[in-house]
């Protein structure tokens, strides 16, 4: 059976007609005439656009004649022959379809979310105090009550204290990560690149398939600059650096593995020339040098380097801020909208990124509520190439449209995770004396908030409770059923340290122990059988893995819980463990991560 991603590049490749034999030829033989290779993408962005609305309404003085109106304009051919004056009425938007639909139903339900997110968590406290008085004493108003909880991630210290590991660990996985240049292409900047074509066809399809599906940044006409580019000759520039940025993320994607990618390291070549024009990438303020910047931050990511991502995520902030401070497409929705996508782009890595690691933080949070949502401009989609030779059919209009209404869905989707993980405060109150306790009430609000999310997800992103036997096929959605999932763990990770630190859970407080139970056992489901499918994202779901079962083992090794854990947590450890196996050493972090983990299940064995 064919996979996507070969099945995709056949498609291109058959609507692109060659000179036979081309394998065997020269490579100055894939030049070809520069008016063979249609138009630009402007032009061909406004001829899709064209496309889709080919109604064609006649003038109102042939409709009151009821003749045949050919719709010239300004005049028709009628009104010229009579000297009649000629005036068409405006054409009818198109129906929405069903997506489209949803994702502005999307949009409106998020809005609304977001919205309340920062007015709730300020008063849920103020709420929840009188309930909690028969317990604990009020939290002072001016106290910062989750200043030194135990959140479950690397970079808290107070957490590896519970878990029985260093506190300085993320610091030294860091260290690690920044030491290890093994993988890092050196910029030789030779300057002549030699491109085998359906190699480059093959890492295009593989890069909209599985990368730009999440980062869904580049323009329409993207097709054509990348053809014009592989057949003729690489300059220093930001476009020329662009499509050399998507053949070595896609060639990285198209690999059976991670595994294998970076032991083939097919993207080489690529990000060496890359790279070389990295000083004009950074010289440049324009959308190309900020789609740039974004993807040599996705590049990192799927080799495996978070913090080498880090750095360009903040450099593509800076740039993303300064370019909309400076209003430099203000006059240009098309390119306005595409800054604003690289924006929000750049948030989710750098908040992926940032929430595991204690890394030097760009501000771009202060712009989220300032910075609209991404619309329903057209984004890039392998499937909407228009041959130079073949015109798009129907067909493909039509299914280009779909598909990129899906990955909008998916990026709202997304931004609304990462601001309700930004936003929310945790479910935890203090005592005059310093005590974090568990506030059920605070609980209910936030997992709320969580089922809104989850309940105007349009049909494609939306998933149930996870089954390892009926795994969903969309990473998109299997990555937010993971995120979901972590999340409610987060939620109700307070009341299972509640019940370490007190040594004693009561009939109140079991019930929330056992939902972190479950909720780990969803999250792991979810997270195994999706991970080797979120190149991007492989980094900080396998820190999750580790830390959130970290927290399980220790929840589990706690005499007082040991009732209400359910028998497939134990699975879930062993689950964890088998997951890391499989990456073996394609990171210095997470090898140390895998030796952690795999020793505390082993003592848990033994015990």
């Amino acid at each position: 059976m064919s996979s996507p991603t070969n099945t995709a590049a056949s498609r291109v490749h058959g609507r692109i007609q060659l000179c036979e034999d081309i394998g065997s030829r020269p490579s100055n033989s894939l030049k070809r005439p520069a008016d063979s290779l249609g138009p630009s993408s402007e032009s061909s962005t406004s001829n899709h656009h064209q496309r889709r609305r080919r109604t064609v309404l006649a003038c109102d003085v042939c409709r009151s004649r009821r003749t045949r109106c050919d719709g010239r304009r300004p005049r028709c051919s009628s009104c010229l022959q009579h000297d009649s004056p000629c005036i068409y009425r405006p054409a009818a938007a198109p129906a929405p379809s069903k997506l489209e639909v949803e994702i502005s139903t999307i949009r409106e339900s998020l809005d609304h979310i977001t919205h309340l997110l920062s007015y709730r968590a300020e008063k849920l406290h103020a709420v929840a105090s009188p309930v909690l008085e028969a317990v604990a004493e009020d939290v002072p108003p001016e106290q910062e009550p989750a200043a030194d909880f135990p959140f479950m991630t690397l970079r808290t210290r107070s957490m590896m204290t519970i878990i029985g590991v260093e506190k300085g660990l993320a610091d030294f996985l860091v260290n690690m990560e920044r030491a290890d240049i093994s993988r890092l292409a050196p910029a030789k900047g030779s300057g002549f690149l030699v491109l085998q074509y359906q190699r480059a066809v093959n890492a295009l399809a593989a890069f909209s398939e599985r990368i730009h599906t999440w980062y869904p940044i580049l323009h329409p006409g993207f097709s054509d600059q990348f053809f014009q580019a592989i057949a003729g000759s690489f300059h220093n520039s930001t476009d020329s650096c662009l499509v050399l940025l998507v053949a070595a993320i896609g060639s990285l994607a198209e690999s059976d593995s991670v595994m294998a990618a970076l032991e083939a390291r097919p993207d080489a070549p690529y990000i060496e020339s890359a790279l070389s024009m990295l000083p004009t990438v950074l010289v440049e303020c324009s959308l190309r040098s900020l789609q740039c910047l974004v993807l040599f931050s996705v590049y990192y990511c799927c080799l495996v380097k978070p913090c080498q991502a880090h750095d360009y995520a903040l450099m593509a902030s800076f740039k993303a801020q300064n370019i909309l401070k400076s209003q430099l497409y203000v006059d240009n929705a098309e390119k306005l909208e595409l800054v604003r996508r690289a924006f929000w782009a750049t948030l989710l890595i750098e908040s992926e990124l940032s929430v595991q690691f204690d890394l030097a933080e760009s501000g771009i949070w202060k712009l989220d509520s300032h910075i609209p949502l991404p619309d329903s401009h057209e984004t890039w989609n392998i499937a909407t190439t228009a041959s130079p030779v073949v015109p798009t059919s129907p067909e493909s209009v039509n299914s280009a449209g779909t598909s990129s209404d899906e990955m909008r869905s998916y990026f709202l989707a997304e931004i609304a995770m990462r601001r309700m993980l930004h936003r929310c405060t945790i479910s935890i109150s203090t005592t005059s004396n310093g005590h974090f306790i568990y506030a059920p009430i605070i609980a209910a609000e936030l997992e709320l908030q969580l089922e809104q999310w989850h309940a105007v997800l349009p049909e494609h992103l939306r998933f149930g409770q996870p089954d390892l036997d009926d795994r969903i096929e969309s990473a998109t959605a299997g990555f937010l059923q993971a995120q979901y999932y972590s999340c409610k763990a987060s939620i109700y990770w307070p009341a299972v340290y509640q019940a370490i630190e007190s040594s004693e859970a009561d009939s109140d407080l079991l019930p929330h122990c056992h939902k972190f139970f479950d909720s780990y056992v969803n999250f792991m489901v979810s997270a195994t059988s999706t991970v080797q499918h979120c190149l991007p994202n492989l980094w900080t779901l396998y820190a999750s893995i580790f830390i959130i079962s970290m927290a399980a083992l220790k929840a589990a090794n706690t005499p007082c819980l040991r009732s209400t854990m359910p028998s497939r947590v134990a699975q879930c450890f062993e689950l964890a463990n088998e997951a890391f196996q499989v990456i073996g050493g394609v990171s210095p972090s997470l090898t140390a991560l895998q030796e952690i983990l795999n020793e505390r299940v082993s003592t848990r064995h033994r015990g």
